[in-house]
């Protein structure tokens, strides 16, 4: 539960972020967007009836006029300073000192006074020099408007960003608590969710793993049973059948063909045994045990002298590991052994134990035909390939390295229980 709490309050802390991050962008937006529309409502509806071509040539007594009948209503919280401009120059400004004066519009200006519309610059040069205040503290916004010949004038506020930010915050500030409210609720019905979905994954891997033990044990069952009967049955007349064959191949009387005979058939019927025998080691390998594992690897690589691969075992460190992982290491060899002589055609194959008191790690290697990395798996290679999950469960890593020509490689690495 506890795991599911710290990942839940994570989530919450990222979306948080995130969220607010964005509501406070776009509560930026939106504070801005106000202003403009300010400026937008008072260029033309306050500004643009009292405009007259007089004031547009200067003329004191109708800027007088405009400032009597316009002041006030420029009185607006936000905004600090008005001005008026034409192509040529500042027409009007309630900082009366530069009223009249030739000025660079910039070209956001100029754009705004050809095309319409409305737009904004962050304390250009023009503010700096008009503005009595702290110009870094303000954003000024123009408009376009018309005198009643059609002579364009652009309508310019200085507002105040201090009183924008406040408006930000009142606008984000309930926002943040819809927001906050609905992600707690939000972790509050998904983790349950996701715990039972979890737990439900987490049973689904303990049942998956449940049976794949059940399977290898009831595999294991199996093959007991089956070499329990071949060596109780089949095995032990073939021996009984041996004994008495070179009994009787020891009486006087025979004649040298027969007696040559029954030696013949002796050697096939001991032939045979070992051949059981053998078969019997892979239905059901012996007990492994971790001081006996270099004898069972050296048993598990003997039938490569009869198919006249020349083959070694060595083995250093391995009493450190579990008679589990011993046993462990005996399957992965007894299959990777089993796929070189059946289809690698090697002359060498080095069966390699090692173990630092930390990790047991096997390795075999022969210099057989190999295979494409890329190729599909073979069918036939399907018993190590299942080695696979059964390594992964015992929490080592298993790596088959191979290329065509070039013999292949199998590399088991699983750490040692303390």
């Amino acid at each position: 539960m506890a795991r599911f709490l710290a990942i839940g309050a994570v989530t919450l802390v990222v979306l948080v972020v995130a969220t607010n991050l964005l509501a406070g962008q776009a509560a930026d937006r939106e504070a801005l967007a106000e202003a403009r529309t300010i400026n937008e409502v008072l260029a033309e509806s306050v500004a643009g009836p009292l405009l007259r071509e007089k004031l547009v040539l200067g003329n004191p007594a109708a800027i007088d006029a405009f400032n009597r009948r316009a002041v006030d209503q420029f009185d607006v919280q936000v905004l600090s300073q008005v001005n008026l401009w034409s192509s040529e120059r500042l027409v009007y400004s309630d900082n009366p000192v530069f009223a009249g004066q030739e000025f660079e519009l910039g070209q956001e200006r100029q754009d705004v006074l050809e095309n319409g519309g409305t737009g904004q610059v962050y304390t250009d040069e023009t503010a700096q020099t008009l503005l009595t205040e702290d110009a870094d503290g303000t954003v000024q916004i123009f408009t376009r408007i018309e005198t009643p010949r059609g002579t364009p004038l652009l309508f310019e506020g200085y507002y105040s960003l201090e009183d924008i930010e406040e408006r930000r915050a009142q606008i984000y500030r309930p926002f943040m608590w819809i927001i906050v409210g609905a992600l707690v609720l939000l972790l509050v019905l998904v983790t349950p969710i996701l715990r039972v979905l979890t737990k439900q994954v987490t049973s689904a891997a303990k049942e998956r793993e449940r049976l794949l033990r059940a399977g290898l044990e009831a595999s294991d069952a199996e093959r007991r049973r089956i070499a329990r009967d071949l060596h109780d049955g089949v095995v032990q007349d073939l021996a009984g059948t041996s004994f008495s064959i070179a009994a009787a191949a020891r009486e006087p009387e025979l004649a040298d063909g027969v007696r040559a005979s029954l030696h013949a058939a002796n050697q096939a019927i001991r032939d045979t045994l070992k051949s059981l025998r053998a078969l019997l080691a892979e239905i059901h390998p012996p007990e492994i045990q971790a001081d006996g594992l270099a004898s069972s690897l050296a048993d598990l690589i003997a039938p490569a002298g009869a198919l006249g691969i020349q083959a070694s075992v060595s083995v250093e460190g391995a009493e450190t590991a579990t008679d589990t992982q011993a046993a462990l290491v005996w399957r992965v060899a007894q299959e990777a052994v089993r796929n070189a002589l059946r289809h690698a055609h090697p002359s060498t194959i080095a069966v390699t134990v090692r173990s630092d008191g930390k990790k047991l790690v096997l390795e075999v290697v022969d210099d057989g035909v190999g295979f494409a990395a890329d190729a599909a798996p073979a069918a036939d290679r399907y018993g190590l390939r299942g080695m696979s999950s059964l390594v992964r469960d015992s929490g080592g890593r298993l790596e088959v390295r191979s290329s065509a020509g070039e013999g292949t490689a199998v590399r088991l690495e699983v750490g040692v229980d303390a």
